[in-house]
């Protein structure tokens, strides 16, 4: 599997075999890494600042503004816009690919940190964050099809096969995370299972009926027709950036600064790629 690193302090990196490139990258702390057929983007937090490489060589495509507290990015099915999650002003941007432009924008709830494409990429939903909500959105005009309702607030949300997944935290003392669905044809979401710590990341693997989640309690694996844990990993506590492709699960931005690779049917299978202070990676 080939990927892009972005590792603070030491820059970001295309990782397609054994000898990992660095690539000529003038972020101070490069975070926020996705990947589309034909381009690459990563930020720059602290001067909001986004830049686009060719997937290819590596090479400066535009730079462009990032939202204040850019905490997801992803592109749109087509690869013409950059959308962004911003959890400081509650709101989703898509940006033109090849001039910066901002083209469309949408209120994402309060606190917002998750985000996620579908297949098609002409669907994005956003987990509401700090309050009882999870919106779907069109893409690229980030018109609302669908506000749902949650019990519990919304901290991150991932499409599966029958419909979508919502993963929300209860209140008080206690917290434990509410795992719910929504079947396709339902406005009420269904409570499937519960587990201890409160969330973090989701990510629904290319089966459409498993889902890795992190709490503070570790990473677990949880079968979504069932409601059956899996298997939970403690060492992947409170891991925020999930990915899946194939039989493959990239886990990063986790709390040791470790970036793995491993087999999501059976996490023994693991890989450790790098290890540093807030590193994170996506697949290319």
């Amino acid at each position: 599997m080939s990927l892009l690193l972005c590792q603070p302090g030491s820059g970001v990196w295309k990782i397609t075999g054994k000898q990992p490139e660095k690539l000529n990258v003038s972020l101070e702390w490069p975070c926020v890494p996705c990947a589309s057929p034909a381009c690459m983007a990563v930020c720059c937090a602290k001067n909001r600042e986004c830049l686009l490489l060719d997937r290819e060589n590596g090479e400066e495509i535009s730079r462009m503004p990032c939202v204040p507290g850019v905490c997801g990015m992803c592109f749109s099915g087509c690869g013409r816009y950059l959308l962004q999650l911003s959890s400081e002003a509650d709101c989703v941007h898509a940006r033109f690919t090849q001039t910066g432009e901002l083209c469309y924008a949408a209120p994402a709830g309060v606190f917002p940190h998750s985000m996620n494409i579908d297949r098609t990429g002409k669907n994005l939903l956003c987990a509401g964050g700090a309050i009882g909500e999870a919106y779907l959105f069109s893409v690229p005009d980030l018109l609302i099809v669908k506000t749902i309702h949650t019990r519990h607030p919304c901290f991150a949300a991932d499409f599966w096969r029958d419909g979508l997944l919502l993963v929300c935290a209860t209140e008080g003392e206690d917290i434990r995370t509410v795992v719910c669905t929504l079947p396709d044809r339902s406005s009420i979401p269904r409570s499937l299972t519960e587990l201890p710590g409160a969330p973090a990341g989701v990510c629904v693997c290319p089966d459409g009926l498993t889902a890795m989640i992190s709490t503070r309690a570790g990473l677990a694996g949880v079968n979504l027709k069932t409601g059956v844990l899996l298997w939970i990993h403690p060492e992947w506590a409170l891991c925020t950036r999930i990915e899946c492709r194939e039989n493959e699960t990239l886990i990063s931005d986790t709390l040791d600064g470790s970036v793995w690779i491993f087999h999501h049917q059976n996490p023994q299978e693991r890989r450790l790629v790098a290890r540093s202070a807030d590193a994170q990676a996506c697949f290319l």
